[in-house]
């Protein structure tokens, strides 16, 4: 206390000097900025515990909004199933990406100027009221809507990145991102815990969304108790703003242009190959749409002098500290969270019986497995051998390697996939986490924490919802290509003297009840279909993965861009504190 007392007096002696010489006034009176740079927490790194309580209601929040994402996307085929059929119901999941994708920069440029508790409350809030709309759902209809609530809420927890680094002391950022990616191993198996809910409980797959309900409201109370970061007015204090003024200076155009922009963009990509031919004019007129609104927001950001504009254009031209990161992520989350669509559906298709559930989920969870290990190495070793440059570098290289023998796959090559499968997720997770901390670090004013790791969560997501159009359109045409010659193959092998169309037709739906309409079929001709089957959708793969290779090698040229971070950054100074940690410190001070 004595030492705190003296370091206070130094600083007031300091101004009372500067103050005497430069204008002979009085000394002026010691602000809370001055009073913050006394604080022994801020100087020696160490975190108080209501710091630490409110970076546990982030991390559980966290992992509230992964299961949203993560288990509805797991049961799709059995929502369609029970209150189906809809063609759209891959919709579901699909608006969680486009809504978080979209809300996540905005919510994070809008909460470095307003703060960003609310915006925080709102997104577990828009969770619980997702999770109801969707364990009630009666239509596809509805359960689509939930989805999007899903992907709003979901824009503005994945904030939880941003919020929790600025509230650590720098050197500790590593690490704190680190136990954020460790705890995730409850979200971890999700696809597992929802296809035990199919199987076991009798609500069934709506106990996913019950599920989804406890977390996301126990999360929002967490939030409501534990997380206290800069309020508006001391966001404010020193320019003395009003709400009213900095609503009335909000960069309006640029936020139509980046939500509309970006969300007619990835509704075209979403539509082509599904809802309409790609040649089609509802695919490449809102492509054309989306893309040149995505061009105008450039020049308009750019050369308009704005206050605050929804993406500051002095991150951009950092191509090393910002915009190469962006890059790595977008083509990361190309391959993250396809893998969490493509995957599922090539396993169960190859290699799982349709009515073993379990083992359904078992294989789903793969991806996951490999998250679970990319957890226990960002904690355990990540923040300890640093060059986090060349561990992201590492990781683009290895797990672009890996594609390559996830292309070879065959119907009799289980195990080799399984492995790879689980190495290429543990590779693909950490590049991101670890951007969103060299980001921060790189930042000249953290202020812009919020957007700049934002547009990485955004990249990220726009990344997964491109890829898994693109992949999904190869795999779909090139299956088709591929069945037909298979299948009169497989009719000819087994002495199959009945009409090809109607077997190729029931070789597409692939199920006993198809195969039992066609005439002439015997048990010998379904076994050699079914071959046919699998052989065609493991060849269609073959493709995909062989365009993801493209795409790694492009991850791989922008991530030798990247600019490490310089060790000076690395200190104990602390971008924000909780306003009631402030609270208790201005007491012991006086």
């Amino acid at each position: 206390m004595t030492e705190l007392t003296e370091k206070f007096t130094t600083v007031e002696n300091e101004h009372v000097e500067t103050a005497d010489v430069a204008t002979d006034m009085p000394p002026p009176t010691t602000t809370m900025s001055e009073i913050e740079q006394t604080q022994p927490y801020e100087e020696d790194g160490k975190m108080t515990l209501k710091t630490k309580l409110a970076v546990f209601s982030l991390i559980f929040m966290y992992e509230s909004y992964l299961f949203t994402l993560i288990m509805p996307a797991a049961i799709l085929t059995y929502i369609n199933t029970d209150i189906g059929p809809d063609p759209n119901y891959t919709w579901i999941a699909i608006s969680w990406n486009l809504g978080a994708a979209v809300i996540v920069t905005i919510g994070g440029r809008l909460s470095d100027i307003f703060g960003r508790r609310w915006f925080l409350l709102f997104g577990a809030g828009a969770g619980v009221v997702g999770s109801i709309v969707g364990a009630t759902g009666k239509s596809i209809n509805q359960m689509i809507v939930g989805g999007v609530i899903f992907g709003i809420g979901g824009g503005f927890q994945e904030m939880c990145f941003a919020c929790a680094l600025e509230l650590v002391p720098n050197k500790f950022r590593f690490r704190a991102i680190g136990v954020m990616i460790m705890a995730n191993h409850f979200s971890s198996f999700g696809p597992l815990i929802g296809y035990a809910f199919v199987a076991y409980v009798k609500p069934g797959w709506r106990a996913c969304y019950w599920w989804c309900f406890a977390w996301e409201a126990t999360a929002f109370m967490l939030l409501f108790f534990l997380y206290h970061p800069p309020t508006f007015g001391k966001k404010h204090e020193d320019d003395h703003k009003t709400k009213l003024q900095l609503l009335k200076e909000l960069d309006y155009v640029g936020l139509l242009l980046f939500s509309g922009g970006s969300l007619i963009m990835l509704l075209a990509l979403s539509w082509g190959g599904d809802q309409y031919p790609w040649k089609s004019a509802g695919v490449i007129a809102p492509l054309v749409i989306g893309f040149a609104s995505l061009v105008a927001l450039g020049f308009w950001e750019a050369y308009m002098p704005l206050k605050y504009p929804i993406l500051p254009p002095h991150l951009f031209v950092q191509w090393r500290k910002f915009t190469s990161f962006l890059v790595v992520c977008f083509i990361a989350g190309m391959l993250y969270y396809s893998m969490n669509v493509i995957w599922p559906r090539q396993s169960a298709l190859l290699w799982i019986p349709a009515n073993n559930t379990i083992i359904r989920g078992v294989y789903s969870n793969m991806v996951s497995f490999g998250t679970i290990m990319a957890g226990w190495y960002m904690l355990g070793v990540m923040p300890w051998i640093k060059h986090e440059r060349w561990q992201i570098i590492a990781f683009v290289v290895i797990q672009t390697a890996l594609i390559g023998s996830l292309a070879s796959v065959g119907i009799n090559d289980r195990i080799q996939a399984i492995v790879t499968i689980v190495i290429v997720s543990m590779c693909n997770l950490p590049p991101s986490p670890i951007s969103f901390s060299m980001v921060s670090l790189h930042l000249k004013d953290q202020t812009d924490i919020g957007v700049a790791v934002g547009l990485i969560s955004t990249f990220r997501l726009m990344g997964g919802a491109v890829a898994t159009a693109i992949y999904t359109a190869i795999q779909t045409t090139r299956y088709a290509q591929l069945l037909p010659g298979q299948v009169s193959d497989a009719a000819q092998s087994s002495g199959f003297s009945g009409p090809i169309t109607d077997l190729v037709t029931a070789a597409k739906t692939n199920t006993a009840a198809a195969y039992a309409k066609v005439p002439g079929i015997t048990n010998t001709t379904i076994t050699a279909t079914e071959l046919a089957v699998k052989v065609a959708a493991a060849n269609s793969y073959h493709l995909v993965y062989l365009v993801a290779i493209a795409f790694g090698a492009l991850a791989i040229a922008a991530s030798f861009t990247i600019k490490g971070v310089d060790d000076r950054s690395r200190t104990s100074l602390t971008a924000v504190h909780l306003v009631n940690d402030l609270h208790d410190s201005r007491k012991m001070v006086d």
